[in-house]
């Protein structure tokens, strides 16, 4: 009874199968798009003359292709198939069918409505509804054309609302609408009418224009024949010559939008009635009822490319349409009408069929693919919901759909060989099915394995860039079984097919798994996993054979070694090196395999663990400073040249000559090397003004007090590099010289004292500048309370002989130092707010984010948030321009708008948003004076633009092992030294700073400047560390370090440390960041 009724039950099911087969074939359809085409057109009465095929009178060409795919037309000369087949290519006439063009069958009153829509530019309207003619239905294809010649006007011939589509059209009749549709009508009514007595009356000028415009020749015979019936062919010349003058002499002035036609589920063809700039003409597509915030239309921007003739343009989609209303909108050139609206509708399927064509499928899992096209001819990805799988077999059959791949994969495991089973797929959209029976065969055996373009066909996981040690690879092929199908089964595959490897010393790839198929992507075909292994010392190539059935197929495979030494760039040297020199830096560059720039860390890390050797030869010494480090994981310890910022340590030059550094990179067995010529030994060369430091003329006020009064000088060697060692044969000379005026006008203390009684002396080098970094000393002006003058002070550098006499004056440079009173009449005065940017807008925003109850507090906010004011200072220069340093006393200061700023003890800030004219009242010699500057207080960001410290990086501090680094400022000089971020509201600096106002470690500051701080709620700054590398191995015995919000330091050396006296952290980063940018700052304890 059961057998009975599973029969039954199959045989319903095979009824419900094949039922939906014969609407399946009326669903599906040919390439559509959603404008209509013209109707075909009724066989000519009359039967065209037999003819033989003949030669093709010319080669195919491109401009020829269409026409010479059709027979009638090839013993047509080769300019009438060029022009044919351009109205073919712009789909603007029919063929009477897929092989023959019909040259001799006559054409109706609705197939050359299309032909001159399209060809003279006409405007199609396809969200029109109806018909303007009884006997044209809404249905109808050539509805839409027809529309647009009653639109153009061009429909003056119908009679009682009836346009008589079918009715055939004569050759005057043609005439008359292609001269009306070019905008000659005036014109040819001025024309002398034919005397052809072959034309009626109300045609004869429109015959006349039209033949001397060359849009019809006269018949055989010389006369125009005005009531014969256009043949296919006369409207395909006639039509291609109204083209022609429709682009050149009869063009619109402006252009407009001609028609729109979706070909796709993403594109659409815009036609326009001219050409245009295609540079200039921009198309955007809108939506009905898709909106942006200011309630406008989203204009979508598609990828937009133009025929050649620059008069259709074809865009593309980022998104699929939909069933919706949407609008076609030219702009960038001159148009008329430039908008066109059009309806889409939804993806849907319009073919659908088996891709898999075997009769026979195998005793394990099998996949068969199926095909679905689109409306549009395209084909379509089904996603799982679009489809219903419905299996007929003696047993259960597991079913899975593989929607990006078109295919669905059975499970026949549980059947048996010779069982038949019928599959019935139905796709949703396009309500079509397709249906087929199989036979199960044998258990499936690899006959064929197919591996493809090795150029593409290994796969990488997302994230992993190469195929690199570590790493995992995934390579696509084919397998087929005995049957032609794929195998998409992996025990099959795993069973059928062995692997090896040949060309690489050492192991590189795992072998320990057994099941190497894998599905990497769920696309239903499995790939081989390739898994390398982690520790390899350098780049491989490896052949990967795969056997099958008594075959091989092979494969290289290029394995890469990433962080370890490709290629290396040693240098340049920017600046000679010399014999004496000591401690230099050569810079160093290694690239992987990956062609990945190592950081400095990792080029340390290499050195430390043996992969990479630096040696020298020469008089160079190289040798790291600590010259010895423990590699971590082998625990060997190795002289190293190379310091932890990654840079080759010259500890020392012994002697001039040539000299090579060399880097061996051990894995590959290659070395790299820079030569050089070590120059003799440094010497001082030239001295002079340190610009950055000192003016080369000061202006100072007799009887004030002032800011600029120093002269600082530098000294340089031969090669223009700073100089700061001390010689017995090298001096600098200082002399102050009167130039005019008083005599004692001004003098000098600090690093030189000089006066009218000693206006010379001899000073040693490092009088002058310090002998640690060559920094100038400062020489300081003081002048005489009541006397005026112009002095001169001039450095020159000396080179003595044995004797301490001068042997030659090599260089010199001077300052000019003028004294005057405070009545000097060529002071000028300018505003100076530290910064040309807007204030912050603070009481705004504090109010806003609910922390103060008033906008305009400005006693709160100037207790609370003083980093945030600005400075209020008038700046003097003299009549050159140059800062005197004078200080003048701000009286007050006043603003238009009191609510958007504040003053409070010589300090403005920001309170509501808006613009105001500030003005500083202010003393002078010659009494008050003020200066009004045009300000405005906003809330735009106060995020940084930029993060920067003035201390090296990265920062190598000698006795970092031992340093107490908990409680460190981040800009403490053993450190980053000075932090800064600038934001557009100014820039804040956190610094430390001596009695001298110059950085110094925190622990002895006078003043811990901490700008930053208080603003920080508005700018954001944060601090974290990373990437540490440790000394101390066991994870249990490690210090820890991070940030505090203050940013200090917060360290714990670990109890449990080797050496819980020592910092057992070799290297760490701290992170800067705030808005979009980051610094990165790299401190190395050494020891």
């Amino acid at each position: 009874m059961r057998k009975e009724l599973a029969l039954l039950l199959s045989f319903m099911l095979l009824c419900y199968c094949f039922a939906p087969l014969v609407s399946a074939e009326e669903a599906a359809a040919p390439q559509t798009s959603s404008t209509t085409t013209a109707t075909p057109a009724p066989k000519s009465t009359t039967k065209p003359a037999a003819t033989k095929p003949a030669a093709s009178s010319s080669s195919v060409t491109a401009d020829t292709y269409l026409a010479d795919q059709l027979s009638d037309l090839k013993s047509l000369s080769k300019d009438d198939k060029k022009k044919i087949s351009a109205l073919l290519k712009m789909d603007a006439i029919e063929k009477s069918s897929g092989e023959t063009f019909g040259v001799d069958d006559t054409i109706n009153r609705a197939q050359l409505a299309k032909t001159a829509t399209l060809v003279l530019g006409l405007t199609m309207d396809n969200t029109a509804k109806g018909s303007s003619f009884t006997d044209v239905q809404t249905n109808d294809a050539s509805r839409i054309y027809i529309e647009a010649l009653k639109k153009a006007n061009l429909t003056y011939d119908v009679v009682d609302n009836k346009f008589n589509p079918t009715a055939v059209v004569t050759r005057q009749e043609l005439a008359m609408l292609l001269i009306k549709g070019l905008g000659l009508d005036d014109k040819a009514k001025a024309a002398a009418p034919s005397k052809d007595a072959t034309v009626d009356a109300n045609y004869k000028s429109y015959v006349t224009y039209a033949l001397q415009q060359k849009l019809m020749t006269n018949q055989t015979g010389g006369k125009f024949g005005g009531n014969v019936n256009v043949t296919r062919k006369t409207l395909a010349l006639a039509a291609y010559a109204a083209l022609q003058l429709h682009l050149t002499t009869a063009k619109p002035a402006k252009a407009s939008i001609a028609e729109v036609k979706v070909i796709g589920k993403n594109k659409l063809t815009v036609r326009l009635n001219r050409e245009v700039d295609s540079n200039k003409a921009v198309l955007n597509v809108t939506k009905m009822g898709y909106l942006d915030s200011d309630n406008k239309p989203v204009k979508f921007e598609p990828i937009t490319s133009w025929s050649d003739d620059s008069t259709i343009a074809t865009l593309e989609m980022s998104d699929d349409l939909e069933f919706a209303q949407y609008q076609v909108i030219l702009s960038g050139v001159d148009v008329e009408n430039g908008t066109m609206g059009f309806i889409a509708e939804n993806e849907r399927a319009a073919k659908f069929e088996f891709v898999t064509d075997t009769e026979k499928l195998p005793w394990s899992k099998a996949l068969i693919s199926y095909k679905a096209l689109n409306q549009y001819g395209e084909t379509m990805k089904l996603s799982a919901s679009n489809v219903n799988v419905y299996v007929s077999a003696p047993k259960k059959v597991q079913s899975t759909i593989l929607a990006d791949s078109n295919a669905i994969i059975l499970d026949l495991s549980d059947l048996r060989p010779d069982d038949a089973i019928t599959v019935n797929v139905l796709e949703k959209s396009g309500y079509l099915n397709v249906i087929k029976t199989f036979t199960i065969g044998d258990m499936p055996q690899v006959k064929k394995v197919d591996l493809g373009d090795p150029k593409n066909n290994l796969k990488l996981p997302v994230g992993q860039l190469v195929f690199q040690a570590g790493g995992r690879a995934y390579l696509t092929f084919k397998a087929y079984d005995q049957y032609g199908n794929r195998i998409v089964d992996p025990k099959i595959l795993n069973m059928g097919i062995f692997k090896s490897f040949t060309g690489a010393l050492g192991n590189v790839f795992k072998t320990d798994d057994p099941n190497d198929f894998v599905d990497f992507d769920n696309d239903g075909y499995p790939e081989l996993q390739l898994v390398v292994y982690s520790d390899l010392d350098s780049n491989k190539e490896v052949t990967l054979n795969l056997m099958f059935n008594g075959e091989q197929i092979s494969q290289t495979l290029n394995v890469a070694a990433p962080k370890t030494a490709y290629s290396v760039v040693i240098g340049p040297v920017l600046t000679p090196l010399t014999e004496g020199d000591k401690d230099k830096a050569i810079s160093l560059k290694i690239i992987d395999s990956s062609n990945q720039e190592l950081t400095s860390t990792e080029i340390a890390a290499l050195e430390t663990a043996g992969k990479i050797s630096v040696y020298a030869t020469g008089g160079l010494v190289v040798e790291a400073s600590p010259n010895t480090r423990t590699d971590p994981k082998t625990n060997i310890t190795r002289n190293v040249g190379i310091d932890l910022n990654g840079t080759i340590h010259v500890k020392q030059v012994t002697s001039a000559g040539p000299a090579t550094i060399y880097v061996r990179v051990n894995g590959l067995d290659q070395t790299f090397s820079l030569p050089m010529m070590i120059e003799p030994a440094r010497k001082p060369n030239s001295i002079k003004l340190d610009e950055g430091n000192s003016a080369r003329t000061i202006l100072l006020i007799n009887s004030l007090s002032q800011a600029k009064t120093s002269g600082v000088f530098k000294i340089y060697d031969q090669f223009d590099q700073v100089y700061s060692t001390k010689r017995d044969d090298y001096k600098v000379e200082m002399k102050l010289e009167k130039l005019s005026g008083v005599t004692g006008a001004v003098y000098t203390t600090g690093a030189v004292t000089l006066t009218d009684a000693t206006p010379v002396v001899l000073r040693e080098i490092t009088d002058i500048v310090k002998a640690s970094g060559g920094d100038g000393q400062s020489i300081t002006f003081k002048p005489d309370p009541v006397k005026k003058g112009s002095y001169k002070l001039t450095a020159t550098l000396v080179h003595l002989d044995g004797s301490g006499q001068i042997q030659e004056r090599l260089s010199n440079d001077s300052i000019i130092v003028d004294v005057d009173d405070i009545n000097n009449p060529n002071l000028t005065y300018s505003l100076d707010l530290g910064s040309s940017s807007e204030l912050l807008a603070v009481g705004r925003i504090l109010y806003d984010a609910a922390k103060v109850n008033s906008v305009t507090n400005a006693t709160y906010l100037f207790s609370n948030y003083s980093s945030l004011a600005r400075g209020v200072t008038i700046l003097t220069k003299d009549s050159a321009g140059l800062d005197t340093g004078l200080s003048v006393k701000v009286r007050a200061v006043t603003s238009d708008n009191p609510k958007a700023m504040a003053y409070n003890n010589g300090k403005i800030i920001g309170l509501d948003s808006g613009k105001f004219n500030l003005t500083v009242f202010f003393d002078t010699p010659s009494g008050v004076k003020s200066l009004t500057q045009s300000l405005g207080s906003g809330i735009d960001s106060m995020a940084p633009t930029s993060i920067k410290i003035s201390g090296g990086n990265p920062k190598t501090i000698s006795n970092g092992a031992k340093l107490q680094l908990n409680g460190l400022y981040l800009w403490d000089t053993q450190l980053m030294n000075q932090l800064q971020a600038a934001t557009n509201y100014g820039t804040f600096t956190n610094v430390c700073k001596d009695k001298d106002n110059k950085a110094t470690t925190c622990a002895a500051a006078v003043t811990n400047q901490d700008q930053i701080g208080p603003a920080n709620d508005f700018i954001g700054l944060q601090s974290f560390i990373g990437d540490i590398i440790y000394k101390e191995l066991d994870p249990a015995k490690q210090d820890s370090v991070s940030v505090n919000p203050n940013f200090t330091l917060s360290y714990t050396r670990n109890p449990k440390s080797s050496d819980p006296t020592t910092n057992n952290i070799q290297q760490f980063n701290i992170y800067l960041v705030g808005g979009t940018q980051i610094l990165k700052f790299t401190v190395i304890l050494g020891s």
